[in-house]
């Protein structure tokens, strides 16, 4: 037997000399096998164990063997001569010799070799390759291999698979590439226990897991100073011994895995609501009747759906069960998924303080969206102030703060498109794919999605339930027929074709059983919020001109009236808009109203989302401090002008809630931001609002009027408004559940009492739906070739526009007479550019360009030569995707805004971006 000869080199950059690629293959397989045992959670490892078909002792030897042959692919000519690499000297010698013409051709990616040359590889080993390649072992394992740079490589044919040279003689054909390529399959066979072939291809998911386990292994042992540790200590032991570097290599891989905060989390003993949550005394009735039955129900996978309105306790409900499922089910991970940046910041802070008090050990809890790293809190330098009494800490360091790694850590809370892009055919989605499967996933406000969201929801959902990954559904206004949707896409994915129906409570809750398909429902719990809520529907014409006496504006103005009464009680309103143009302009119609005798002005606020980050930030702190859970009544009247930022990310309290209709699903979350809290001894209401109360500005024509665009879908404004002309008084939460399946109600629950705007959204809804079934990766049911679940030549802006993301961060830039660009309108700051001698802006430029841009629709800005990001942050990720928004300082100081063809846009210190049309 030929031996592995050490001058195949395998990695050198940055380093004395060349790195052995049996050095790298062998160090890969060691840190492969100690992620096995560190990273993976039981439930994982149970999972790949069963699905090759092997013991779990075998299969950790096998993905360990696997992981170091992933860059078997480098031992041909191409990537030895590569122009950047060492140039060896062997490469001179007749066995070693290259193709002739290949050059001519250009080279082959080492992956493409690695999944080309495996299957006649692994079959001297026992490795099937005779039977088609979606059956065939040995063809799996290349294909997870080929994919280890993050996109998988097309199934091969029988015929490549025998003879792969036939189809790409740049592999190297000659001798010496051919039993290097055996010799180092050997060596690394023999390193790691010579493991026998599996029995049986695995399932999709246990492919893609492991192709995430290799992947992490490569990334980790591909590390500077992982290597350059590695290679010092090949070079002083100088016996050529692969063994002895191996045992050296897998010594080495426990601490430096160690570091890297890969383990699952570690809870602390509990057996009940209580011991999860000692400092809730009263538990809610939804609290105390899942405590009371689901331990009995859970012993293993499932999914769990808890229906209830704002204020009964959801996220520690959800969090309860997730911690009895992640028990039950090996998965002890957490993930936490919510609808927006601002309602993850929020939730970001509880889960942090909830992994503080019920981890064993320090866990490090991520923060996933894309401007995580604004936050202040959420840096490896910020202080951990969530350490309970015996330390534990919940900072997360740098490596799980890498892209694509953030779901690696052991609890991770982020947006919902987090977890949706895992199926996205996007590169790298294994990592997602790898991270999900080690935990029990909360889904936050299940109802909140468009059709395409809600599709994409349940393919992810098939999946979870493939991988036999625990999730737990909450929702406040969810429809009959979408929760069975989701249940029965989990149940689907776990192998149940034809799962019972689905009939939640609400309140309530109900759990699936991924083992045996079983739905045990709650009946429904009482709530001690329940209240009655006024609704006053007013259909209005929609105008801000005050002079139309049944228009918007005047009917607003009627209904403030307490406000600018001086006699009357002070209080607090909310007014919620759909669109921005529409709440600047009731801001400005508002600030314009002139006091008369005996009158008073009320405070006013405006926040909606196309403002400065900063801005937004601060407005938000402000209003908490003014109408938060813990601030006293304030002394004064304010109006709070806002749009439906307000729906869920703020946990304010108002007097008195006043909204543009709506979905009746919005309007219920709008009405919940009016007597939230209980006042107790922090003030009182006004005279004015005893009672919760909502007040519904509808327009009276047609739906949604044109001003509003494409905001809500109009057979749902229509529905909603038919609706509540016959409500005038809500039973919270009694009344919910009827009206919700009133509004949402699909054509064949409508049947004949469908009309055109009926048609018209569900042939919308069908065809968002379509979109993302056509963009999504396939059901795992349906997958015997990997190839569909990444995409090479996709574009992921083109995915991100898809999830509902058309939009543009904007930069408002100055100009001055001399040309020169500012931050400011007063020319202090001036436009950074990398300092001399660097390529990129630091940490600190970037995070204040960040929080000086203004979120708003790609179709705003035109990407024009003076709209284009300076050349000089091209090497600066985030701050090369800003679209500069140019100003021009006037020389009496005044400034002028932008023009395109179609408007003028222009950044007002308290109106936002206004975007005034050209006429």
């Amino acid at each position: 037997m030929f031996g592995l000869c050490s001058c195949i080199w395998g990695k050198s950059d940055e380093l004395p000399a060349p790195y052995p690629l049996g050095c790298h293959s062998l160090d890969t397989a060691a840190v492969a096998m100690v992620l096995w045992d560190v990273h993976l959670s039981a439930g994982q490892r149970r999972f790949v164990a069963e699905s090759f078909g092997v013991s779990q002792a075998h299969a950790r030897r096998l993905v360990a063997f696997w992981a170091g042959l992933h860059d078997v692919g480098k031992c041909c000519p191409a990537f030895q001569s590569s122009p950047t690499g060492p140039d060896p000297e062997f490469l001179q010698r007749e066995e070693f010799a290259s193709p002739a013409g290949w050059m001519n051709e250009g080279s082959v990616r080492h992956e493409r070799v690695a999944h080309l040359v495996l299957p006649s590889l692994l079959a001297d080993l026992g490795y099937d390759i005779a039977s088609r390649p979606g059956k065939s072992v040995a063809h799996q394992v290349a294909q997870i291999l080929g994919g280890h740079h993050g996109v998988y490589g097309p199934m091969l044919d029988r015929t490549t698979m025998r003879h792969p040279e036939r189809a790409e003689p740049r592999i190297g054909m000659a001798k010496g590439w051919q039993e290097q390529r055996v010799a180092l399959v050997d060596v690394v066979h023999r390193a790691c226990g010579s493991p026998a072939a599996p029995a049986r291809v695995a399932p999709a998911g246990a492919a893609v897991l492991v192709t995430g386990l290799v992947v992490l292994a490569d990334w980790i042992a591909s590390g500077h100073a992982w290597v350059s540790a590695r290679q010092r200590a090949w070079m002083a032991a100088g016996d050529e011994d692969w063994e002895a570097h191996f045992q050296r290599a897998l010594a080495a891989a426990g601490p430096a895995v160690a570091r890297l905060q890969l383990a699952p989390p570690r809870w602390l003993p509990a057996s009940g609501f209580s011991d999860v949550f000692p400092h809730i005394t009263k538990p809610y009735p939804l609290q105390v009747g899942i405590a009371a039955r689901l331990p009995g129900l859970v012993s293993g996978p499932g999914i769990l759906l808890v229906t209830a309105p704002t204020g009964d306790g959801k996220t520690e409900t959800g969090l309860f069960g997730a911690r009895l499922l992640g028990s039950a089910a090996g998965r002890p991970g957490l993930g936490v998924l919510l609808p927006s940046m601002a309602t993850t910041d929020a939730m970001w802070d509880r889960v942090r303080a909830y992994v503080g008090r019920a981890a064993a050990a320090d866990t490090p809890v991520t923060l996933l969206h894309g401007m995580a790293w604004l936050k202040e809190t959420y840096s490896t330098d910020a202080p951990d102030t969530e350490l309970c009494d015996d330390g534990v800490s919940t900072t997360a360091g740098d490596f799980v703060r890498r892209k694509h790694l953030g779901l690696a850590a052991g609890t991770a809370v982020g947006t919902w498109d987090q977890a949706a892009m895992a199926c996205l055919p996007m590169r790298f989605n294994t990592l997602r794919w790898l991270g999900l499967s080690g935990k029990t996933l909360i889904i936050d406000e299940a109802h909140a999605y468009d059709a395409f969201g809600h599709a994409l929801t349940i393919r992810l959902l098939q999946w979870l339930g493939h991988l036999g990954a625990p999730v737990v559904l909450l929702s406040a206004t969810l429809a009959g027929s979408l929760a069975q949707r989701l249940v029965h896409a989990y149940l689907e994915g776990a192998g149940h074709t034809a799962p019972q129906p689905v009939a939640p409570a609400y309140p309530g809750w109900l759990f699936a059983d991924a083992a045996t398909g079983t739905i045990t429902a709650s009946g429904t719990i009482p709530s001690t919020r329940a209240h009655h809520l006024a609704v006053d529907q007013h259909l209005v014409r929609h105008t801000h001109d005050l002079s139309v006496d049944d228009g918007r504006a005047a009917q607003l103005a009627h209904i403030l009236a307490p406000l600018y009464d001086s006699s009357a009680d002070p209080g607090a309103v909310l007014v919620i808009c759909n669109t921005v143009p529409d709440a600047q302009a009731t801001y400005q119609a508002l600030a314009a109203r002139s006091g008369r005798s005996g009158t008073r002005t009320p405070n006013l606020l405006l926040l909606h989302a196309r403002m400065p980050q900063w801005q937004r930030e601060d407005l938000t702190r402000r209003l908490l401090a003014l109408l938060g859970p813990r601030a006293r009544r304030p002394h004064e009247p304010w109006v709070v002008v806002t749009t439906q930022v307000a729906e869920q990310s703020l946990d304010v309290d108002f007097d008195l809630v006043v909204t543009d209709l709506a979905p009746l699903a919005q309007l219920l979350q709008r009405a919940g931001r009016g007597h939230r809290h209980t006042l107790a001894d922090r003030g009182r209401r006004p005279a004015w609002a005893p009672i919760p109360r909502l007040v519904v500005l509808a327009p009276a024509g047609e739906l949604p009027p044109p001003a509003w665009g494409n905001v809500y879908e109009g057979a749902l404004l229509r529905r909603t408004r038919d609706l509540l002309a016959e409500s005038t008084h809500v039973a919270i939460p009694q009344a919910v559940t009827s009206m919700i399946e009133t509004v949402y109600a699909d054509l064949n629950a409508l049947a004949e009492q469908a009309l055109h705007d009926d048609h018209r959204r569900a042939g919308r809804d069908a065809a968002h739906a379509a979109a993302a079934d056509t963009a999504a990766i396939p059901a795992p049911a349906t997958i015997t070739d990997l190839y569909p679940i990444t995409d090479r030549d996709l574009d992921p802006g083109l995915l991100t526009t898809r999830l509902g993301a058309d939009s543009a961060r904007l930069l408002p830039v100055y100009r001055a007479h001399d040309g020169r660009y500012w931050l400011d309108p007063q020319c202090t700051s001036e436009l950074p550019i990398p300092a001399s001698g660097h390529m990129r802006l630091t940490r600190g430029q970037v995070a204040d360009l960040a929080r000086l841009s203004v979120p708003a629709p790609g179709a705003y800005l035109p990407e024009r030569p003076d709209t284009a990001a300076p050349t000089e942050w091209n090497k600066t990720p985030l701050a090369r995707e800003l679209r500069l928004l140019p100003h021009r300082v006037l020389s009496g100081g005044g400034i002028q805004g932008y023009r395109t063809e179609r408007h003028t846009l222009r950044l007002d210190p308290v109106l936002g971006l206004v975007r005034t049309p050209v006429r």
